[in-house]
């Protein structure tokens, strides 16, 4: 048996696809009992953003081939490091 190794996320997109996609095979036991393993607790919030907002920031979403959750997440976390300098 293998032991998980949880990355970090940057998105719930990221997150959701690690689980999605994960095949425990490898990680039970010998005798076929699950694994157990702590996860972080750490969840996605949701935040209303005004409609006209939402979509201009789909069409740059869309022009650069993300989701609108992704280039937000982007532009929140490059907006947080630009007021730490």
């Amino acid at each position: 048996m293998k032991d998980l190794q949880v990355p970090e996320f940057s998105t719930y997109e990221e997150e959701a696809n690690f689980w999605d996609e994960l095949d425990t095979a490898d990680l039970m036991e010998e005798d076929g009992q699950w694994f157990r393993f702590e996860t972080p607790s750490k969840r996605a919030v949701r935040v209303a953003i005004l409609p006209e907002v939402v979509q201009e920031l789909s069409q740059k979403a869309h022009a650069q081939g993300i989701s609108i959750e992704t280039l937000i997440n982007k532009l929140l976390i490059d907006h947080i490091r630009n007021q730490r300098l």
